[in-house]
């Protein structure tokens, strides 16, 4: 993330706010040079992902971080993905490369989560995770 480039933070959490955390993205999601991602893989598709991919250091998390046990990991598939769930309220958080090399150092977070962003107006490009 460049420092003179243009750039905002939103606050998220799961449905039942036992996880929050603040991200800051450059550009903002208002941008025209902004997207989210929807992806065809089966969990995107299901639990209906819109998804940003954003370096760890630009999410912060206020007390319970990915690594409590109030936060559910799932993996699937080729195994090389791990995905965050709310373990009291189910929410779809984000997820992760395992896989060393392969989207290293990146979360991507469900923009679901984020406060006060209506998501009818994202500018959205179709990803085929599912032959990933």
């Amino acid at each position: 993330m460049s420092n003179n480039a243009p750039s905002q933070k939103y606050r998220a959490s799961c449905h039942c706010q036992l996880i929050t955390y603040t991200v800051t993205l450059s550009p903002p999601l208002d941008d025209l040079d902004s997207w989210v991602v929807e992806c065809n893989c089966s969990i995107c598709a299901r639990n209906g992902y819109l998804n940003v991919y954003v370096q760890n250091e630009c999410i912060e998390f206020e007390g319970v971080g990915l690594e409590s046990d109030m936060v559910e990991k799932y993996r699937f598939g080729k195994q090389r993905v791990q995905h965050y769930f709310c373990s009291r309220c189910g929410s779809s958080l984000m997820a992760e490369s395992i896989e060393p090399g392969f989207y290293e150092g990146v979360k991507a977070l469900n923009v679901r989560m984020f406060h006060d962003v209506d998501v009818q107006l994202l500018q959205r490009r179709q990803v085929d995770g599912r032959n990933l």
